[in-house]
Order: C-alpha cells, then structure tokens, then sequence
C-alpha cells in the first residue's frame, strides 16, 4: 500500500510540474500534500526526495522543498550540454545500433505518436526521454546514459518554466528523422540531426516568461488527478 500511494503521488506531482500547474519556486508543503492523498508523511519525503534526485524540486535543509527553478543561463546550459553529449552519444551508437535497437526505437516513436493523438503531453515527454535515453544506451557508455538522464530532468522543468503547453513534446517527425540517420548508420547525419532537434527545442521556448500561477497545492493535485 505505502509503494502504491508513493507511485500515485510522484506521478501527480511529476505531471503537475510537466503541466505547468506547479510553478518553479512554489513551495511544496510536506503537511498539505499528505493530506491531499490521505497518508502520512513518510512516503510524501520519500517521493521529494526521488524528485530532488532527478532535479525536478530543490530541498532546502530548515526551510522546505521547491519546485526547482532554473535560471536563463542555466537553461542554456543544460542543452548546451546536452547537444555536445548526445553528439557523442549518437555517433558511438551508430557504431553499435543493430536491429533490435532499432525495433525498440520505432517502437518509442509509434507510442509517442500514439499518445500525442490522445492529447497525453505527459505521456508524450515521457516516451520523449526514454527514446534519447536508448540511444545513450545503445552507445555503451553508462556515464552517456546516467549523465543524460539528470540533464532530461533538467529539461522537464525548463520546459514547464519557459515552455508553451502547445510546444511542450518534441516533433516524433524529429525523432524518425534521426532513427532514419541511425539506421543507415551515417554518424555526421545523426549527430547532425539530434543536434538540430535539440536546438529547435531551445528555440520554442519563451526565456523572457516568467508568469506566476498561484493555486492552492489541494486544488491542484485534484486537477491532476481527476479524469480529463
């Protein structure tokens, strides 16, 4: 039951963050969010803390958690970053892809089409990062992977701090494109590719936004868990 209701509330805090219902700097409330859910608070630290491992809040000792907050010249940064690793990443994996990799690959862009046309923004960045965590894979480096996946956490809040809801989810367009350039194994197409995927990110994002929308913590996770 405690793994059950841990589950219920990473995923709705997850997604009221990637929904931009939760704002970076709002305050999480350990008291308000046990109540929310009707536990106590032991699983409501457990799930802070996994979200602070993945970037997602900030834990300040003495004062509180927070919906993390990235500075402008920290968001470029993060995908300054991120297009010098998965260059390097995608040429090692053009090296190593063989069928069942590409498989999967196809398979991530199908389920990301799919959730796309069911309006599932959450589900789509979701399957988003798990299709540039399998090239990492792919390329047998455990730092690309282990490096990539803090730096796609990262992402997820520039996103919901400066992004527009329409422009949340990456193109799957994008992602067969690059899939197109892994299969014929052409390493200056792929990294090519990713590189400009991920600049085409950076440039739909608005970084002079930066608008408040206070809610109440209660209001906002029954929003997010109520049926749409």
């Amino acid at each position: 039951m405690i793994q059950s209701n841990e589950s219920e509330i990473y995923k709705t805090i997850k997604q009221a963050i990637l929904q931009q219902k939760l704002r970076p700097n709002m305050q999480l409330v350990e008291d308000v969010i046990a109540e929310s859910f009707g536990v106590s608070r032991t699983p409501v630290r457990n799930v802070l803390r996994r979200l602070a491992y993945e970037k997602l809040v900030t834990i300040i000792p003495n004062k509180g958690t927070f919906v993390s907050c990235p500075a402008v010249m920290e968001a470029k940064e993060v995908f300054e970053m991120r297009r010098v690793l998965e260059a390097a990443a995608i040429r090692q994996a053009c090296n190593r892809v063989n069928d069942e990799h590409l498989h999967r690959l196809q398979s991530l862009i199908d389920e990301e089409q799919e959730a796309h046309a069911q309006g599932d923004m959450f589900g789509v960045l979701q399957i988003s990062g798990d299709f540039h965590l399998k090239i990492a894979e792919i390329a047998g480096n455990s730092y690309y992977h282990r490096y990539l996946e803090e730096l796609i956490s990262l992402t997820y809040v520039i996103i919901a701090f400066y992004g527009h809801k329409q422009l949340m989810c990456c193109s799957s367009d994008e992602h067969s494109h690059i899939l197109s350039a892994l299969q014929q194994r052409d390493e200056h197409a792929a990294e090519q590719r990713i590189a400009r995927h991920l600049t085409l990110i950076e440039q739909s994002l608005d970084f002079d936004e930066a608008e408040d929308m206070p809610t109440s913590l209660t209001d906002i996770f029954k929003e997010v868990r109520s049926p749409s």
